[in-house]
């Protein structure tokens, strides 16, 4: 069921009770709503934006810098149902295991959950996002027939899967599963202002107060809340939510993301042999690509965070290829008129770099790269936990729904530099020996200099999971220390970011939360559980 708070409605009905109430309607939102009701939980599931894309809702975004300019918080997020699935470009990777249990000499943290606790949850993803079963690991390409990069001491070869463009919006896959699911009401245009406990018990969360784009107040009260607002949003949900208890001012603290910077340009010959070696190629409809990630030994011998290379590449902006990239992304995010209209000229004019891509990715199970593509490759590394990088409320500006605005600290240190250009130096070796040197290395590798480096969009903490309520917001189960009944499923609460694209292990976590919260509510939903409305129960 669908109901939308900006339309005339019954407000008789209030408060809106739910066993679950999830706040936000994104990959984590969608993925916990049906996992939970498929196992006979209902839930109300909050989205603030509308069920397409609108700029209205993507205005309440806006945050302010107060350090360095943290793109991902202004460009990388968006207010629609789906989330960041209608722009997601699909990639995923496990983290690996050092990330969860970091060995002697690295600077990571230590997580409160161990690899093997996700393991049955990523297979479950990839079944969502309709991937191929094969390895992320090396020795993958010899299970299909392929060349095998070589791995060292130092570099460990793994392969990500890229999903197909049909399955990349979850508002077109779960989504659509969501609103018709008999135990699920999609919300839509329902801002959650704050969430208030009862004096009489503040350990439990009893209500979230919701906005409309009129200002009309909704009250939705459930037994379990479930914040999966993404990174930088949650955070400020909570710093919005005065019962929420912050002692030891953690929440908002320790925003990270991956950063990077392009350390290399090939040209031929290299340019043709590096692409055949690492680029992208597909297997039954799955694209994989070739990561090189430091080793944990090198890791712990020279201090590093998690850092990997990749190739990538950029096709210019009039060839046929970027058009197809571009309607393909048109479509994903539900932008049709968009889609026909902005890149059907650029294909027609492109239509031999159309149908090379077509050739290659049928017959040749690789994908074709244009003759004026530039061919790079990318050092990205995961940040050093710092808590001064932080989201915090503006407390002299709000925004139209008059809630304060996001002011988001956030700056790139030298940790993740240096961490940049050592490995830099590793990949420079591994690529010489493999006669592939490169026609021009970035200044780092000349003069010595630091790394420029820019954020991915990849915005992780302000919510970090710990043992230590001291250190941290959310426990080994994403519930915040404190209270009873309130869990975040987002990429809010990483500790640390490993190098790998942090959405697969975010959703593998949601799925993890909701079989956690079954387990908890069976014998609670036969005591106080009120029975579903007449309108959603079950057909016989």
């Amino acid at each position: 069921m669908h109901i939308d708070l900006d339309l005339p409605i019954e407000r008789q009905t209030m408060p809106y009770d739910s066993t679950v109430c999830i706040i936000g309607g994104g990959i984590a939102g969608l993925v916990l709503a049906t996992r939970l009701a498929d196992l006979g939980i209902d839930v109300n599931l909050l989205e603030a934006g509308g069920l397409v894309f609108e700029e209205r809702s993507q205005a309440l975004y806006r945050a302010e810098m107060s350090a360095g300019n943290h793109r991902g918080s202004n460009n990388g997020r968006f207010r629609t149902f789906g989330g960041s699935s209608t722009q997601w470009g699909g990639q995923i990777l496990p983290f690996t295991w050092d990330i969860f249990d970091p060995p002697p000499g690295s600077p990571d943290l230590p997580w409160p959950v161990k690899e093997n606790e996700l393991v049955p949850y990523y297979d479950a993803v990839q079944k969502i996002l309709g991937v191929d079963d094969l390895p992320f690991t090396a020795d993958m390409p010899r299970a299909i027939g392929y060349f095998e990069p070589p791995s060292t001491p130092e570099i460990a070869v793994r392969f990500a899967k890229w999903a197909p463009f049909k399955k990349r919006n979850l508002a077109q896959t779960v989504g659509i599963e969501a609103l018709a699911h008999l135990r699920i009401r999609v919300f839509t245009h329902a801002n959650v202002a704050s969430l208030s406990a009862r004096p009489e018990d503040p350990s439990t969360i009893y209500s979230a107060r919701v906005l409309n784009y009129a200002r009309d107040e909704f009250l939705f009260t459930a037994r379990h809340f479930i914040v999966c607002a993404g990174t930088v949003e949650s955070s400020r949900l909570l710093l919005c939510s005065p019962d929420v208890p912050n002692p030891h001012d953690q929440i908002g603290r320790y925003l990270h993301d991956h950063v990077a910077y392009h350390a290399a340009r090939f040209e031929s010959p290299q340019r043709e042999t590096i692409l055949k070696l690492l680029g992208p190629f597909y297997v039954n409809g799955t694209a994989h690509s070739s990561k090189l990630e430091a080793s944990p030994a090198l890791r712990s011998r020279e201090h590093l965070y998690a850092v990997m290379a990749h190739v990538v590449v950029i096709e210019p902006d009039d060839s046929g290829a970027a058009a197809i990239r571009n309607l393909l992304r048109s479509l994903q995010s539900g932008r049709i008129k968009e889609a026909i209209g902005s890149n059907l000229l650029p294909m027609l004019r492109g239509i031999g770099d159309v149908a090379r891509l077509i050739y290659y990715s049928r017959f040749k199970r690789r994908r074709a790269v244009s003759r004026r593509a530039v061919i790079k490759l990318n050092i990205d590394v995961e940040q050093s936990p710092d808590p001064d990088n932080r989201v915090r409320l503006s407390s002299t500006s709000v925004d139209a729904l008059g809630l304060p605005t996001t002011i988001v600290d956030w700056r790139i240190n030298r940790a993740e530099q240096e961490s940049a250009a050592r490995f830099a130096h590793v990949i420079q070796s591994w690529l010489h020996a493999a006669g592939l040197d490169p026609a021009e290395w970035d200044h780092t590798l000349t003069d010595g200099a630091m790394p420029a480096m820019l954020d991915t969009s990849h915005a992780m903490g302000g919510l970090r999971m710990g043992d230590d309520p001291a250190a941290s917001v959310v426990d080994r189960n994403l519930k915040v220390h404190g209270l009873s009944n309130l869990h975040v499923a987002s990429c809010a609460a990483f500790p640390s970011g490993s190098s790998s694209n942090p959405t697969f292990t975010m959703m593998a976590l949601a799925l993890r939360l909701a079989d956690h919260l079954a387990a908890l509510l069976p014998t609670q939903q036969a005591r106080d559980r009120k029975p579903l409305a007449a309108d959603q129960a079950p057909q016989a």
